[in-house]
């Protein structure tokens, strides 16, 4: 703006604002977006002084010509720097949200799972499989019971499913559509996206016979009965392994064996139960035991039987493989797509007739001619096959065979509107593609009860249940459902088997199902690796001068997770809620605004000894110097409903510096507990000021000043290299070294 007040006087103003929009209301440090003013003021003056030319004209050998002027200019600016309001009026930067500290590896993939070899742990000192000691040939399969694992087509929910599958059918617990929001019940899905999850499901039989195995009783096994079952099915179990992408659990600081999982005794309370174990580590990958690695691209083309060698099993190629894929000639498929053992059925009655002729005499006669059909137990059949229209089969039951490997590459469709392939690569004894059969044994065990009285909030790694309610089915009717939370800490295995030590080589995972008397389907909603960006600190944290007893610290436990507005939001004893005055981030779409997810880091400690300590920590570059205050919420619960804890008898701590034990700040805080079953509303509770961290930057050095002028003073009784602290309103400000809030690496958060 200019205004002319004459012609020789004018003056004006500028006002300009640099404003930055943030895409959400969290915005990262060093990338906080601006809104910045400057504004200025200005004058020009001009005027003609006819005095000073008649001065000037005094002055001895002075003559002027022009008239003499006066020019004034003058200029002000203001600038003002500022921020968004939507990032708060003091402006708000996210060192972290913790929207990160849950980060997974998804393992549902159907296709990245195969039969499990048996686990030999023969050399331990109560083997589950002492099948597995050496030289028991064919007994190594003995107690190998049935299991299938398998997602379920969506196409049995649609028009196009057959016929004789009603809508009661598609309504059966385990065979049912699962919505996501049974197990985020706030989470909000945009229109026009799938409602639904695809499901990992694993069905165990433990009284029917799986892929090789040749039981008629030994000394290991229990047999079969009259009608082909297996006897004392608690003894037999049934198994799948994978390969894993990332192996190295150090680096990408793999915590957690993390699952969602659907209630398993719906339809049977009383269900006698047994145990899921998982094995992770080193495993063999000879699903039949014989040292030769079996691929069947690497079988004969025609009838002809070359090229090959014979084995317990069967036969196994002499050639190496070239490449993972079956040849081009579709008439060859025949020949080759006839499982690990290399056999087909035929092949198999003429191979195992010792076999067939021992329990001839064991079964009854429907029960031999159904294994003299398929001797290996291997055969495949596509879950839309059409005998199971015919037969009505339920849903769940035309999966049974639908992870055998006879058959399940075949170019031959049994119904013209699909493919009823399962793969169309060949099965091989390699299932981590490094061209090398893998017969180790080292890994680390983790075990679950999965009994109806072990089902509850503290046992068995269960850390939250889901009660979803009136969940519509597509007869029509309603349904109520719980969902268990599962976080196995991957660093508390229950035993360890081999030689093993550290999580820098892990590349399986094997998965098996064991003391089942009676038959049981898993549903898992998610299954997945859980990491985080936050690390256990593992190195000593010991108050000086405190020294608790070696066994009340090896009892210590310490487990680092996550919690979310999504998940937990129904958790119990005490729901997850907002923090006061966090918002949910949004995602906007042309026709929708939806909520993100919510997180937060959760620390659990138990059996603390009285001067210990447990923290996590996180390594970053940070200079603190342009900002005020360090804040973040805390919330403390007890760790169980009946224990008495009173303000300041648990402290949280944080540290920040160049290191954690030489040159740090820190600042402690005595915690407050929110009582158990406190509802969601009560988020002053929940979330109580007392617990808020707020450090105040300017006063945390000043801790330091003080230090070093008492040191200057020659105060004997300070040094750097001892803890020197100050308490300001409850809270205790501590320095130790020389740390530099321009240059911090790294901060820690402990109890």
């Amino acid at each position: 703006a200019n205004y002319e007040i004459n012609r020789d006087f004018m003056i004006g103003a500028t006002l300009m604002n640099l404003r930055e929009s943030p895409l959400t209301q969290k915005v990262n440090y060093q990338e906080e977006p601006i809104s910045n003013t400057i504004w200025g003021m200005d004058l020009t003056y001009k005027k003609e002084l006819p005095i000073i030319t008649k001065l000037i004209d005094l002055l001895p050998f002075y003559q002027t010509k022009s008239p003499s002027i006066l020019n004034l200019t003058a200029e002000f600016a203001h600038f003002i720097p500022g921020n968004p309001n939507v990032i708060g009026n003091s402006g708000t930067a996210y060192i972290d949200d913790f929207e990160a500290a849950k980060r997974s590896y998804d393992l549902k993939m159907i296709g990245s799972w195969f039969l499990a070899s048996t686990p030999q742990d023969y050399n331990t000192s109560a083997p589950l499989f002492p099948e597995t000691s050496k030289d028991l040939g064919l007994t190594y399969g003995f107690n190998r019971a049935k299991i299938a694992w398998y997602s379920i087509d969506d196409n049995f929910y649609t028009p196009s499913a057959p016929s004789n599958i009603t809508n009661n059918d598609k309504s059966q617990p385990y065979a049912r559509p699962i919505k996501e929001t049974e197990i985020r019940p706030n989470k909000e899905i945009p229109q026009g996206q799938i409602q639904t999850l695809r499901e990992f499901n694993i069905a165990y039989y433990p009284s029917e016979r799986g892929p090789y195995n040749f039981d008629t009783l030994s000394a290991y096994s229990a047999g079969l009965n009259p009608d082909g079952t297996l006897r004392a099915p608690e003894t037999r179990w049934g198994g799948i392994m994978r390969k894993l992408e990332s192996t190295d659990f150090e680096a990408t600081n793999i915590e957690y064996i993390e699952f969602w999982l659907m209630d398993p005794f719906i339809e049977n309370p009383y269900h006698s139960g047994g145990k899921l174990y998982f094995n992770l580590g080193e495993v063999s990958e000879d699903i039949l035991r014989d040292g030769r690695k079996s691929f069947e691209n690497g079988l004969p083309i025609s009838s002809e039987i070359i090229d090959v060698d014979s084995t317990i099993w069967g036969r196994v190629p002499k050639l190496q493989a070239v490449v993972n894929a079956f040849s081009n000639d579709p008439q060859s498929r025949q020949y080759q797509d006839i499982g690990y053992d290399g056999l087909s059925s035929t092949d198999e009655r003429n191979y195992h007739q010792t076999f067939l002729q021992k329990i001839q005499n064991q079964v009854e006669a429907q029960a031999y001619n159904n294994i003299l059909a398929d001797p290996s137990a291997d055969d495949f059949t596509y879950f839309r096959n059409q005998s199971y229209d015919q037969n009505d089969i339920k849903i769940t039951d035309r999966y049974k065979k639908y992870n055998n490997t006879e058959g399940n590459s075949s170019v031959v469709s049994d119904n013209s509107q699909y493919s009823s392939q399962a793969t169309s690569l060949p099965n091989v004894e390699d299932i981590n593609q490094d061209n090398t059969l893998s017969e180790a044994e080292n890994y680390y065990e983790y075990i679950i009860n999965l009994t109806p009285g072990d089902m509850v909030i503290g046992k068995n790694c269960i850390t939250d249940i889901q009660e979803a309610t009136s969940v519509p089915l597509p007869n029509g009717e309603t349904t109520n459902c719980k969902w268990y939370q599962f976080k196995i800490p991957i660093r508390e295995p229950h035993r360890k088997v081999g030689v093993i030590e550290g999580f820098q080589s892990i590349k399986f995972v094997r998965l098996f199902l064991k003391d089942f008397e009676d038959p049981i389907i898993l549903r898992f909603a998610t299954f997945e690796l859980v990491s985080g960006e936050w690390r256990k600190y593992t190195d000593n944290l010991l108050t000086p001068g405190l020294y608790p007893s070696g066994t009340q610290t090896e009892n210590t436990t310490f487990t680092v997770a996550s919690v979310n507005i999504e998940e937990n939001g129904k958790r119990s004893p005490i729901p997850y809620v907002l923090p006061p005055g966090i918002e949910r981030e949004k995602i906007y779409s042309t026709t929708s605004m939806t909520d993100m997810n919510e997180q937060a880091q959760s620390i659990k400690i138990g059996e603390l000894s009285d001067g210990d300590a447990r923290a996590i920590y996180k390594s970053m570059e940070l200079d603190m110097r342009q900002y005020k205050h360090l804040k973040m919420f805390v919330h403390a619960e007890q760790l169980h409903e009946f224990d008495q804890y009173n303000t300041g008898d648990l402290t949280l701590f944080v540290r920040l510096g160049t290191d954690f034990t030489n040159n740090y700040y820190e600042y402690e805080l005595p915690l407050t507990f929110t009582p158990w079953y406190t509802g969601y509303s009560s988020e002053e509770l929940i979330w109580p000021e007392n617990n808020n961290v707020d450090i105040d930057l300017e006063r945390l050095v000043k801790v330091k000043e003080n230090r070093n002028a008492r040191i200057r003073a020659n105060d004997n009784t300070v040094s750097s290299t001892i803890p020197y602290y100050e308490i300001i309103d409850g809270k205790k400000m501590t320095v130790v070294g020389m740390p530099n809030i321009a240059g911090v690496k790294v901060l820690m958060i402990g109890i």
